[in-house]
Parts: structure tokens; C-alpha cells; sequence
């Protein structure tokens, strides 16, 4: 990545050049969304809703029912728990089918049974909607038209159970009224004929004021004392009950009855319950020897505490009250038992009719205002929207979302792992940091090239039988095949560039060479040496890569006799140079050579006989005077080299000429690679002239009117 910074033309540059890499990214989520959501994909849930209306019925007829006994005021959280509760979802099993309609006792009190029912009831839903009365009933299930039944018999259930409940009361307090209306009609029937009866046999007694008055007193302690005593004794029960251990635990009784509705120990005993119901929650999911069940514990003992200390403190009135009343009873008893016993049979029968037919009228009161009751229908739930089947269930997959999401994360993750890819790129990705990095100029850039294309063309320019080897090598001489195209005008331009770079000073020698292998610099320094010989100068070719020559072969010439013959022998090495007369022997061809201007100006020295070991003859001094000798005779010499991290030749090479040119290859080695190999040349004093850049992709942008590349 370039060691500069970066601004928005730059991000733009790494994103199309990563485009690929953001386009497989974003397809791959895409493609791993859609079969993670088709294979993970839960099995299609329906809802269907139904919503009832909630309205309390404030007839003059629900008042005087409410008069007989005390019920809690519903409110619409209390019904949205109803409709789930078992009796409405009892009906519910029974409006589909799930159970039997006249299912025996027995049947209805078995696990299967009652399993149906639950589990019925968690398939409903129901839930207030805002600040309304209206409940919102719905029903989710695998089958739309399931869905679509349950809800609509959940909500005509609750509205049926919701009838009879509230008519429930009436018909119950009718039914007693009425039975009790018999009985005291024959208790009267039964009074009167034994007063009747009494008065026939017995005739006419008629007892005096005061024994009237004292006996109705006495009648009266007689029925204080015995209240009294029953509330004694049953406080002294309750004092028991919350003595024991076991009291509250489990299944046993819950409550302690007062008559008192105001009274502290129905406060207690409502707190007690309370308590009592927050442990038994804890004790759930926790043991009884759970610091929070320890702390409920402790309360409800503190509670169970106060009661006893109210009920002690009760029954030592009570037994006050009991003994005042036992005084006061005794004393009229002895007065009651001074009057004639005719006299107080009389008088408890009269007592007794009285108290009956009072009790009966009233009761045929109440028989009446139930019977009223009785003929109004109290309808308190109205179905305003029944439930419609629905068409796509609610856990449905959105594949245009999916997508969308996808999408978005796809390019996301594409685009992290360009810049991530872009940042742990070691190659250098702009001339300006090239030059910066190396801390020299960039010379020229050879743009990439269709090697198939080249190919085509040199194969159309030799003859049909021309070996491929043949055809591979011609291809390679760029300024021969297309002089016209853009490879040749950067060859031109790189020609140019040298020449300015060496206005300082005068540079006959210049060695080419390269951080590491196939870089390209033995194309770039032939095709550079036949473009000089184009311009006129005269130009001596060299290949001192006596490793893996390839001059020759490109050329179509000889390997030996060469620079090695020359450096070993005492024959001079102008013997062995190459001229235009074997170029046309060679693979360029005579009609290439005569049509081919100033391409006699091109000398050529081979690499020369295989050697042992190529860097005894580098090292010696007779190189430099070689060197020398050649820049007498030519206007520049060109020197083909090893690569310098594989092997020293071209270190060793480059102190003995006038310069040197690094070329590298976009994106085929990393900086530090490159940078090593800068140093290397640095250490031995030679003069960097410049660096060539090859197989570089062109991308001009007016918009910030700087050249750069990108590599493939």
C-alpha cells in the first residue's frame, strides 16, 4: 500500500481495485443469507385476531344483586386473564373437537383431559390494546384456517362463559332463596300450629308487663352469652392454629375468619396471606434455605406474632364480656324462674311465629328482585372485529429484506477486506512512493501487454513453419513487432528519461537488473537497446547474466563464443560481438533487419561459454577495463544482470559502471525485498540512476490529475 496520504480519489482507486474482491464478498453473504434462511427457516406460524369490546353492565337490577353478596370489580387486566383461563378454553376444546362434549366426571379430572385444555390455552393470546376497553383475542397456530377458528371460538366463548358467570350469581341466589323460602314456610306452618295448639289446650295466659320485659332480657343475655362464648372459643382455635408449624405450609388452611370486616386482625390476616403467597412463589425456583425464603419467612412469623398477640388480647375481653353476661343472666334467670311456665312456653311460641314470618317476608322480597334479575340478560363482551384466515404467517421470511441486508453487509465485509487486503499489501501502489521509497526517480513505465496478442502478431510475421519457440522469442521484441503502440512509445519514453537523468553527468554504461526473478528486465534492456539504435546512437548489448543467459535466445543468436570467452581468453572481446549480419541470421530475420532502421547501429555480446562458477570472473578487475574499452567504441552500453537477492553478479557489476536501473515488477515482490536490494546496491557505491516499472496497469483520473497504476 503507498506510504502517503490518502485522500477520497485514493479510496476510490483501492475499491476499483478490489472490486472484485467486494463482489465475491457480497455474493458469497448473499448467497449464504438466502440458504441460511431457507434451511434454517421455522415452520410457518398463523395468527388470526379477533377483538371483543369490554363494557361493565351498571343496571339498577345488577345493584340490587350486588346488595346480597360482595364479588370483586373486574377490570379489563383481570378479563384479559379470563379468556385464557380453564372454563372458557374448556369450551374452546369442546367447539373443536379436542374433547368430548359429554365427557364423564372422571374423564374431565385425567391428566389427558386436563393436558388438552392447558395447552390450549397457550396457543391464545390476549392483550389490552392501549388506553381502551377492547381486548385483542388471538390465536397462533400451524394452519391458517386453525387459526382463524380458534380465535373466533375463543372470543364467542369468553363472551358465553362471560354471560353465565355474571348470570351464575342470580340463578344460585335464586335457587337458595328459594329452597329457604320453603323451609321457613314450614317452620311458620310448624310455629303457629304448636301455638295453636298450645293455646287449646292450655286456654288464654296472659303474663304482666315486667315479666314480659324481663323475660324478652333474659332471652337476649341468653343469646349475647352464647355469642360470646362461640367467639371465645374460636379465637382460642385461631390462637392454635397459629401456634402450629405446619399451619401455613403446603395445602393447609390459609385464612383466619373474623366477622369484623374492620377490625387490625383482618388487616393482619390479609397481610398474612400476602406473605404467605410471596414465599410460596420464591420456593419455586428456590429452597427453603434461601436467604430470600429465610427473609419472607421471618415476616410471616413477625405477622403470625402480632395475630396471636390480637387474638389473646380478644379472648381475654371476650372472657370479661362472658362473666358480665353469666351475672347478668343468672340474675333474670331467678326472676324467670319465679313466673309460671304456661306463661313462658306462651310467649317463646308467640316469639318464635314472629320471627318466622318476618324472615319470610323478607325473603319473598329478595325472591322478587332475583326473579327480576333473573329476566334481564346481562351481556357485558361484544365481538366487534371477528378473525379473518390469515395469508402468510407471521415468522415468514422477507426475501426482499434478506437480500437487501445481505447485500449491505456483503459490500461492508468486501470493502474491510479490501482495505485490509490493500494494507497488508507489501508492494508499492504509486510512482510517488516508489520514488519515495527508494529515494529515487522512476525512469519509466512499462504498461502491461497481452502476451497472446504479441504472440498472434509475431506468428502473422514469420513464415507458417516458424518453430513456437521461435514464434515466443520474436514476441518478446516489442519495438519490432508494433513500433506504433504504447509499449514501444514507453521503451521511447524511458530512452528519453536516461538521457536527461545522465545530463550531469556523462553515462556510457549502464547495468540493468532486478530485486528478484522475472521482473521483466531482460525484455525492457533488449527492446531499450533496439530503440537507442533506432535514435542513431550506437549500441553495444551485453549479457552478463551468465547464469541463465537470455539474450541470445530472444535474438536468435549464439551463445558462445562471449563475455566469458572474452574475460578468460586473450582473443579481444570485439571478436566476439554480434553486428546487424547475424541479426539477420537470427530470429529478427533480414526483412526485419533492412526494413528496420539504425537496427545496424545494435551490437550484441553474449553471455558467452558456460562457466563453473560465473562470479570468480565478475570479481575480477580485467571487467572494468573491459568496460572501459567498450564505452571508447560506443555511444552506450547496455548490461543484462542477474537479479541481486538470488546472487551478488549485478552487486559487483554495478561498482564498475556508470549506473544502474532497478527494475521491478508491480505487485511480484514486497517493498522490504525491494528495499533490500536498493541497499545492497547503495553499500557498493553504485549510481541508482532510476527505477523502471513494468507490467503496470494505467489509471489516469482528470479529476485529481495524477498517473497511477494498479497491478492485477
Amino acid at each position: 500500500m503507498a506510504q502517503y496520504e490518502l485522500n477520497v480519489i485514493d479510496y476510490w482507486l483501492i475499491l476499483k481495485k478490489r472490486r472484485s474482491l467486494i463482489l465475491v464478498s457480497a455474493l458469497l453473504v448473499v448467497l449464504f443469507t438466502f440458504l441460511f434462511s431457507e434451511f434454517f427457516k421455522p415452520a410457518p406460524i398463523y395468527e388470526a385476531v379477533a377483538r371483543v369490546k369490554f363494557e361493565r353492565n351498571t343496571t339498577v337490577a345488577q345493584q340490587l344483586l350486588e346488595s346480597l353478596s360482595y364479588s370483586n370489580a373486574n377490570d379489563l387486566g383481570t378479563q384479559t386473564e379470563f379468556i385464557r383461563s380453564f372454563p372458557v378454553m374448556e369450551r374452546v376444546a369442546v367447539d373443536l373437537g379436542r374433547v368430548k362434549a359429554d365427557a364423564a366426571e372422571d374423564e374431565k379430572r385425567s391428566a389427558a383431559y386436563l393436558n388438552t385444555v392447558y395447552n390450549l390455552g397457550q396457543e391464545i393470546k390476549a392483550q389490552r390494546e392501549g388506553d381502551t376497553n377492547i381486548i385483542r383475542i388471538s390465536a397462533l397456530t400451524d394452519q391458517p384456517t386453525l387459526a382463524e377458528r380458534m380465535a373466533n371460538s375463543t372470543a364467542q366463548a369468553y363472551r358465553v362463559e362471560n354471560i353465565a358467570a355474571r348470570n351464575r350469581l342470580v340463578t344460585e341466589s335464586r335457587r337458595f332463596v328459594e329452597e329457604q323460602l320453603a323451609n321457613l314456610e314450614q317452620r311458620l306452618n310448624e310455629s303457629e300450629e304448636a301455638l295453636r295448639a298450645f293455646k287449646e289446650r292450655e286456654g288464654q295466659v296472659f303474663l304482666s308487663e315486667e315479666a314480659r320485659a324481663a323475660l324478652d332480657a333474659f332471652t337476649k343475655l341468653e343469646e349475647q352469652y352464647n355469642d360470646v362464648m362461640r367467639r371465645r372459643a374460636e379465637a382460642e382455635r385461631q390462637i392454635a392454629v397459629l401456634q402450629r408449624a405446619d399451619a401455613f405450609v403446603g395445602n393447609q388452611s390459609r385464612r383466619i375468619f373474623t366477622e369484623d370486616q374492620h377490625a387490625l386482625l383482618t388487616l393482619l390476616n390479609q397481610r398474612l396471606l400476602d406473605l404467605i403467597q410471596e414465599r410460596d412463589t420464591l420456593l419455586i425456583n428456590y429452597t427453603k434455605d434461601h436467604p430470600q425464603v429465610v427473609e419472607q419467612q421471618k415476616k410471616i412469623d413477625n405477622v403470625k406474632a402480632e395475630m396471636i398477640q390480637e387474638l389473646k388480647s380478644k379472648v381475654l375481653t371476650l372472657s370479661d364480656r362472658e362473666d358480665a353476661l353469666q351475672s347478668q343472666r343468672d340474675h333474670y334467670r331467678n326472676r324467670y324462674l319465679g313466673y309460671p311456665k304456661a306463661a313462658i312456653q306462651m310467649s317463646r311460641l308467640e316469639r318464635d311465629v314472629k320471627v318466622n314470618a318476618d324472615l319470610l317476608a323478607t325473603l319473598k322480597a329478595k325472591h322478587q328482585e332475583l326473579l327480576i334479575k333473573g329476566a334481564e340478560r346481562i351481556e357485558e363482551v361484544t365481538i366487534i372485529v371477528p378473525a379473518m384466515t390469515p395469508e402468510t404467517p407471521i415468522n415468514a421470511s422477507n426475501p426482499m429484506l434478506n437480500l437487501m441486508i445481505g447485500s449491505l453487509m456483503g459490500c461492508f465485509l468486501g470493502i474491510v477486506l479490501a482495505f485490509a487486503r490493500e494494507s497488508f499489501d507489501t508492494s508499492i501502489g504509486t510512482i510517488e512512493g516508489v520514488e519515495e521509497f527508494l529515494k529515487v526517480p522512476v525512469l519509466g513505465i512499462i504498461p502491461q501487454f497481452d502476451h497472446r496478442e504479441l504472440a498472434d502478431m509475431a506468428k502473422a510475421a514469420l513464415p507458417p513453419q516458424t518453430p513456437p519457440s521461435v514464434v515466443e522469442c520474436l514476441s518478446k521484441l516489442i519495438c519490432l513487432i508494433d513500433p506504433k503502440s504504447v509499449l514501444s512509445e514507453s521503451l521511447r519514453s524511458l530512452r528519453t528519461n536516461i538521457q536527461f537523468a545522465s545530463m550531469d553527468r556523462r553515462v556510457k554504461s549502464i547495468i540493468f537488473t532486478s530485486a528478484g526473478l522475472g521482473e521483466g528486465k531482460s525484455t525492457c534492456v533488449i527492446n531499450l537497446a533496439i530503440t537507442m539504435a533506432q535514435e542513431g546512437m550506437r549500441v553495444l548489448l551485453v549479457d552478463a547474466d551468465l547464469r541463465k543467459p537470455i539474450v541470445h535466445q530472444r535474438l536468435g543468436l549464439e551463445r558462445a563464443p562471449g563475455l566469458v570467452d572474452a574475460l578468460l581468453g586473450t582473443t579481444s572481446w570485439k571478436s566476439y560481438v554480434r553486428s546487424a549480419t547475424d541479426l539477420m541470421l537470427g530470429t529478427v530475420g533480414v526483412d526485419r533487419v533492412m526494413n528496420t532502421p539504425g537496427l545496424d547501429n545494435l551490437h550484441v555480446l553474449t553471455s558467452g561459454s558456460e562457466s563453473g562458477n560465473p562470479n570468480e570472473f565478475l570479481n575480477l578487475n580485467k571487467i572494468k577495463t573491459l568496460t572501459a574499452e567498450m564505452q571508447e567504441d560506443y555511444d552506450i552500453v547496455l548490461i543484462d544482470t542477474p537479479p541481486i537477492l538470488p546472487v551478488t553478479d549485478a552487486v559487483a557489476f554495478s561498482s564498475r559502471v556508470d549506473g544502474t536501473i532497478l527494475v521491478y515488477q508491480v505487485g511480484r515482490i514486497g517493498r522490504n525485498a525491494l528495499k533490500r536490494a536498493k541497499f545492497l546496491l547503495d553499500h557498493a557505491q553504485a549510481n541508482v540512476l532510476g527505477v523502471v516499472l513494468t507490467n503496470v496497469k494505467t489509471e489516469v483520473t482528470p479529476e485529481y490529475g495524477l498517473y497511477r497504476y494498479e497491478y492485477r
